[in-house]
């Protein structure tokens, strides 16, 4: 099993592959030298036999499963983002020591707060909890028991078992954005950042899936579901329980009908419906349930 003694000193962090920068320790599971162009001293994790696919100057370790190796790899770097044994009580809130709350922020009875930032004028309803490494910038309002920062549940098989990810990322919601009542934002994986767009509203009981970008000013209405990695342009609309799949992107302007199931990127704006998600036709100048923002 390889685990952080088996890495340079100077690698001991871990990365998603798109973000890795020298310094860090990354995985891959292709075939395509063009997908590791980027990567400069750092170390991946491939194949047997596809060393020759890493640039000059990057540590290969080579093992039968990459994913598997990087998700046991993560437990070595694991962190408590909720250390318990060191909140203390303000105010009939739970609140770790190290939180930097403005002055003018309000956090409501029942919230658990690990070290994260809360900005200027944030609102906090009661019973929400704010894992560390959240940054929640200001007049950001927040409603009763959502939880700012989760981890995801994202595992390989390893022939036998579940190998889950240790994720060890972070949450930034971006100014005056609305979050409704149980709502959950999952953070990054390794040095990835969930990031909610400035003047973006999530509605009650919407999942927002590790490392997704929402873009400025959109709008998820009740129960919308975005897998890890969705990314969005400015100004789109979910209507209430759409789903998007994992690593899809939106571009700016998508309204997603109501229940409609969006599998693969919409780079056209404009209206989208059904099941699989299909582009139906442009916006309209008014449009119903929708509010008028521009």
């Amino acid at each position: 099993m390889i685990g952080p003694e088996n890495l340079p000193e100077s690698h001991r962090k871990l990365s998603i592959l798109r973000n890795a920068e020298p310094g860090f320790t990354t995985y891959y599971t292709g075939e395509n030298a063009e997908d590791l162009a980027h990567l400069r001293s750092c170390s991946v994790l491939l194949k047997p036999g596809f060393g020759h696919l890493a640039p000059e100057g990057v540590n290969v370790v080579e093992t039968p499963r990459p994913q598997v190796a990087f998700y046991r790899l993560s437990k070595g770097f694991e962190e408590d983002y909720l250390p318990f044994h060191s909140l203390e009580q303000k105010a009939g809130a739970w609140i770790h020591p190290e939180a930097q709350i403005h002055p003018s922020a309000s956090i409501g009875t029942g919230c658990v707060i690990g070290p994260c930032r809360i900005g200027p004028s944030v609102k906090i309803g009661p019973n929400c909890t704010i894992y560390a490494k959240s940054v929640i910038s200001n007049g950001v309002e927040i409603s009763a028991g959502s939880v700012i920062g989760a981890s995801g549940m994202m595992w390989a098989w390893d022939g036998q078992h579940k190998v889950f990810l240790s994720q060890l990322g972070s949450v930034r919601i971006e100014a005056e954005c609305n979050i409704g009542s149980n709502v959950t934002i999952v953070r990054g994986n390794a040095n990835e950042e969930t990031v909610i767009g400035k003047g973006s509203c999530i509605a009650h009981g919407s999942m927002i899936g590790h490392g997704c970008q929402i873009g400025p000013q959109n709008h998820l209405a009740n129960s919308v579901a975005l897998g890890g990695s969705v990314s969005s342009g400015a100004g789109c609309f979910f209507g209430s329980g759409s789903v998007v799949s994992p690593s899809t992107t939106l571009t700016n302007e998508v309204v997603l009908g109501a229940g409609a199931v969006l599998t693969s990127s919409a780079t056209r704006s404009g209206i989208y419906l059904g099941l699989p998600a299909k582009w139906k036709s442009e916006l309209a100048e008014r449009m119903s349930g929708i509010p008028k923002w521009k």
